[in-house]
């Protein structure tokens, strides 16, 4: 359910394949021009011509168009590939096909409009150049009397020129929102006025790792003909308002699901489980089938839906056990910018639970995500709760308790320093859903594999001697992880000592995160969380502690760190508590980060000195 009239901009395909391309390739001509007429319908022309400059910028040489074939045409103007020494080959009807993506055509019934222009340019080559003109007439507005767009002036390529042109009536009222670039001509013409938006020269964005979608910092432009964000959020609670005369199998379905359940929360979580796990999710783009859910029943029948429908569904579904709950629009990429209102900033469906005068965000498009979790893409995004009384919300961002992995490890260590370790995790939140996701398709054999290669990347020579799972089949139980290794040789023996390093699987070694010396984006984390180790060793009788790192704690504002060492009689016990409490490090903020992040790698490193008491 993405933002359809994103892909009918001129940078649909360099926003569509960003990370494939490098700046050697140039757009020379990037440019969109959109006519808006009385009745709503429009006209987009697209002309773009890419030089060619690397090995990546071939496939260029591919070009796919998706568009609504129940409410869009397109005509393909002409096309061209240019060759290094001038030569031209022009695109021909056999280079041309309307397709239905492979990937959908299992779901045709419910999504028959969805279709794809695919162009093969011939010839490509480093240092050709391709050229295209096409136009999309939209006979039929998504919404009737409105129209929304947008544009973007800026990505990992090089533009000499990127320009956006609007023609629309002057009696249609248009708000307009402006990113790092001001209206370069506004123009009238008898009952038209013209906007016109244009950069050149533009350098490509040099991408840092984990910065925030280009769309957040790219210049742009927004136009929208709502006036408001209620305007949106009740038309579309009207849109998705039951039809009287469409009953069927739902209420028996409920009827089935919550027959054993007492309190409200159980049906809640009963009704949630099924249509998450149940209803399998198709991840149709918003526009493609328009904005209306299919029917609870159609949907029921079907067992799949795209984010819309499975949320309708689910809403559907709490209603006949009278709970009270919204579809609710999001965008699960990048911000939201809350001073232009219109849908094409959402791409996604979820539901909102009204409960204590408040909200419990559900998405039930997530098979792994228990009641009553979130992914963390959605949290602190803007929110539009579609309802009678419409509002704009941010989603809570839950605390670092929430995302907690409790690893328990009861260890031996043998005088030759192998390792033997049993291992138990206690998952919640994002890594209970991580947990679940990786594993749930997988046969035991392959489960096991994955398992030693993880094991392997920190513990080299580990082998594994089991793996069990519990609760995994099932959203309603408490996943937990049990294994047990063997590690050979992992305390290093030099003479009369072994030499181990007592944090085991969870230390921090992958510093590719704070790799940078400075940044110029921010640093987005995505969720908080909180990881704890402990760790208890059986030592040798016939050694003692000749040394041991000191316990530290490091407490500042956004994360936390401890260590914690204490000698029993029988070895000892190793406390490892690591937290993140900021989903974005801004670049004033990175090198008290890196120095952070830097420190506990270093930390998680020190060893334990073991003395061999002689006989």
């Amino acid at each position: 359910m993405k933002y359809r009239q994103k892909l009918i901009t001129s940078l649909f395909f360099t926003f569509f394949c960003f990370s494939l391309y490098c700046s050697e390739n140039v757009y020379l001509i990037d440019f969109a021009s959109v006519k808006v007429n009385s009745n709503y319908t429009r006209e987009t022309f697209i002309h773009q011509k890419i030089e060619i400059g690397n090995e990546k910028g071939r496939k260029f040489s591919h070009l796919q168009i998706p568009f609504d074939s129940e409410r869009e045409k397109i005509k393909f103007i002409e096309g061209q590939t240019i060759l290094p020494s001038g030569k031209k080959i022009k695109i021909t009807s056999n280079d041309i096909k309307i397709v239905t993506p492979a990937e959908f055509t299992e779901y045709s019934s419910l999504y028959p409009g969805f279709k794809v222009m695919s162009i093969n340019f011939p010839g490509v080559e480093i240092g050709s150049t391709i050229e295209y003109k096409y136009i999309i007439y939209t006979l039929k507005p998504l919404i009737e009397k409105h129209f929304w767009d947008g544009f973007y002036f800026q990505s990992t390529e090089k533009f000499a020129l990127s320009r956006y042109e609007l023609k629309i009536p002057k009696k249609i009222k248009l708000q307009i929102y402006e990113k790092n670039i001001k209206l370069l001509e506004k123009k009238g013409s008898f009952d038209y006025i013209t906007y016109i938006w244009e950069k050149r020269n533009v350098p490509p964005i040099i991408e840092e790792i984990l910065m925030p979608p280009l769309s957040e910092i790219v210049p742009k432009v927004y136009v929208s003909t709502f006036s408001s964000w209620e305007e949106i959020g009740k038309w579309f609670f009207e849109l998705t308002r039951r039809d009287k005369n469409k009953e069927g199998e739902v209420e028996k379905v409920v009827e089935e699901i919550v027959k054993d359940k007492k309190t409200e929360e159980e049906k809640i979580i009963s009704i949630y489980n099924y249509v998450s796990s149940k209803i399998r999710y198709v991840g149709l783009e918003m526009g493609i089938h328009g904005y209306k859910p299919h029917y609870p029943e159609e949907v029921l029948k079907a067992k799949y839906g795209d984010c819309k429908d499975k949320a309708n569904l689910l809403r559907r579904m709490l209603e006949i056990i009278g709970v009270k709950s919204f579809i609710t629009l999001v965008n699960t990429e990048r911000r939201v910018e809350k001073e232009i209102p219109f849908p094409g900033q959402f791409n996604h469906a979820i539901l909102a639970v009204l409960k204590d005068n408040s909200y419990i965000y559900l998405d039930p498009t997530v098979e792994v995500m228990k009641y009553p979790d979130i992914p963390t893409y959605l949290q602190g995004k803007y929110s539009l709760i579609c309802s009678e009384n419409p509002e704009l919300k941010e989603i809570p961002v839950s605390n670092p308790e929430r995302n907690l992995r409790k690893r328990i490890i009861n260890a031996i260590i043998d005088k030759n320093g192998n390792l033997t370790a049993e291992v138990n995790i206690f998952p919640s939140g994002i890594f209970e859903a991580g947990l679940r996701n990786s594993f749930r398709y997988l046969k035991q054999v392959e489960r096991e594999r994955n398992l030693v290669k993880e094991l392997n990347s920190v513990l080299p020579g580990t082998k594994l001697i089991y793996l069990e799972l519990d609760g995994l089949e099932t959203l309603e139980k408490q996943l937990i992880e049990k294994y047990k290794f063997l590690t050979n040789n992992y305390g290093i023996k030099v003479e009369n000592k072994i030499i181990f390093q007592p944090i085991l699987i969870d230390r921090l070694t992958d510093l590719s995160i704070v790799s940078l010396e400075e940044r110029k984006y921010p640093l987005k984390l995505n969720s908080n969380y909180r990881k704890e180790e402990i760790i208890n060793y059986k030592l040798p009788e016939e050694t003692e502690i000749e040394a041991l790192p000191n316990s530290i704690k490091i407490e500042q504002e956004f994360w936390k760190f401890s260590l914690d060492f204490q000698k029993i009689n029988s070895g000892l016990i190793c406390t490892r508590i690591f937290e993140i409490n900021k989903l974005e490090i801004r670049p004033d903020e990175y090198q008290k980060f890196k120095e952070f992040y830097e420190k506990v790698s270093y930390l998680d490193k020190l060893p334990v000195i073991l003395n061999i008491k002689e006989e």
